[in-house]
C-alpha cells in the first residue's frame, strides 16, 4: 500500500476500502449488501428529509405567527397610549 502512494488505489485496495465501509455502516445498523437494502435505506433518508422540511416549514409559520402577534400587541399598546395622550389634551401624567 505504501509503494502505490501517488499512483492511485489498486483494485485490491478499493475492494478492501469498500468492505471496510460496508462493515462500518453495518455496525451502525445500515446494511447495503443488496439493491433492496440500498433502496430501503434511500427511502428512510427521504422520509427523514421530508420530515425535516415539514418541521422547518411549521416552525417558520409558528414563529411568524408569534412574531406577528407580538408586533400587533406592541402596536395596539402604542396606539392606545397615543389616543389616551390625545384625549387628555396632550398633558403628561
Amino acid at each position: 500500500m505504501v509503494e502505490s502512494v501517488g499512483k492511485g488505489f489498486s483494485d485490491e485496495q478499493l475492494s478492501q476500502i469498500s468492505k471496510v465501509f460496508r462493515e462500518a455502516l453495518a455496525d451502525a445498523g445500515l446494511r447495503l449488501d443488496g439493491t433492496e437494502q440500498q433502496f430501503e435505506a434511500r427511502e428512510d433518508f427521504r422520509f427523514l428529509r421530508r420530515f425535516r422540511l415539514s418541521w422547518d416549514g411549521a416552525s417558520k409559520k409558528v414563529g411568524g405567527a408569534i412574531l406577528g402577534g407580538a408586533i400587533i400587541i406592541v402596536g395596539v399598546i402604542l396606539v392606545s397610549g397615543f389616543w389616551a395622550w390625545i384625549n387628555s389634551g396632550g398633558r403628561g401624567p
